[in-house]
């Protein structure tokens, strides 16, 4: 995982949201490997805001496209067939947007591994909270 939020929801690769709401779906539980300095006291509710962007070019043609195109050049004696993005720069109203990291609601999550053990999405702001003692509010101390 990239990062954990506090929350207990999971900032990872994109797609990772999509797997574990299928595993969800289907009853098998979802496990994310973070280590506890990567638990960050935000609380995020979606994947737009804040998220990093690559490169657009990066999603008209994927691995598998690049596959067919091969095979198409090989069964059409080298003709080579477009992809229906090739001219998305030229198009006005079309924008290509490639986010590179997606958020899994903690709902989705069994559990997260920790060098301090397996916890539950539920227990990270206790151990946010144990982590950093000096961040605790003092408002219910006395003075």
């Amino acid at each position: 995982a990239a990062a954990l939020m506090s929350d207990g929801s999971v900032l990872s690769r994109v797609g990772t949201g999509c797997v574990a709401l299928m595993a969800h779906a289907n009853k098998i539980p979802v496990l994310f490997c973070c280590e506890t300095y990567k638990i960050s006291s935000r609380v995020q509710l979606e994947s737009i805001t804040g998220n990093e962007l690559g490169n657009p070019d990066d999603v008209v043609c994927t691995s598998t496209c690049a596959m067919d195109h091969s095979l198409d050049n090989v069964n059409n004696n080298n003709k080579a067939k477009d992809s229906v993005l090739t001219d998305w720069k030229d198009r006005p109203n079309l924008k290509l947007l490639n986010l590179l990291y997606d958020l899994t609601p903690s709902e989705y999550v069994s559990g997260i591994v920790t060098e301090v053990g397996i916890l539950p999405p539920t227990s990270v702001a206790v151990l946010l909270r144990e982590m950093n003692p000096q961040d605790n509010d003092s408002v219910f101390k006395s003075g």
